[in-house]
């Protein structure tokens, strides 16, 4: 374990999700169904809204670029996090928040100020989760029930 100082980082490399739980035949097959259902009562009735809607589903549930995983590389150093190239200082998050499923865990920065908040893959494969948390705790505020609804139920289907 590296002495902490000045160049102190934690890192890791980790995938931004496992797999694609649904991604046989039979998953695609009934969601086209469906989908296609929704797309034709909404072309038959005049309901473009159902349509635009329709349209944005079929996108999410068709195209592999929603359920490829990526890697990425985690760094966490005294200044800030950085997520592939992109850095975030202390500075923008208040809090942060350990979450997860029964399968991994993630972290959840929240913002200072009214917007979405980051999260990322905790691999415990590569680093101690509790040593990611106690050098989180020097920075931010350790916090619960912060993070979104809508990403605690994604992350239950994309972990």
């Amino acid at each position: 374990m590296p002495a902490e100082g000045e160049n102190f980082q934690l890192k890791w490399k980790t995938f931004t999700h496992i797999n694609h739980p649904y991604g046989d035949l039979v998953w695609h097959l009934f969601w086209g169904i469906i989908i296609g259902i929704f797309s034709a009562y909404a072309i038959f009735y005049h309901d473009y809204w159902l349509l635009i809607v329709s349209l944005i589903a079929l996108i999410f549930f068709f195209h592999p670029k929603f359920y490829e995983p990526r890697l990425m590389t985690i760094i966490l150093t005294s200044e800030g996090v950085q997520i592939d190239k992109k850095f975030y200082p202390w500075k923008k998050f208040s809090q942060f928040e350990v979450f997860g499923n029964n399968r991994r865990r993630f972290i959840f920065l929240v913002p200072n100020h009214l917007s979405v908040g980051i999260h990322f893959p905790l691999e415990t494969f590569f680093v101690d989760d509790q040593e990611v948390i106690n050098f989180l705790k020097k920075f931010l505020k350790e916090t619960s029930d912060s993070v979104p609804i809508f990403l605690r139920i994604y992350r239950q289907f994309f972990t």
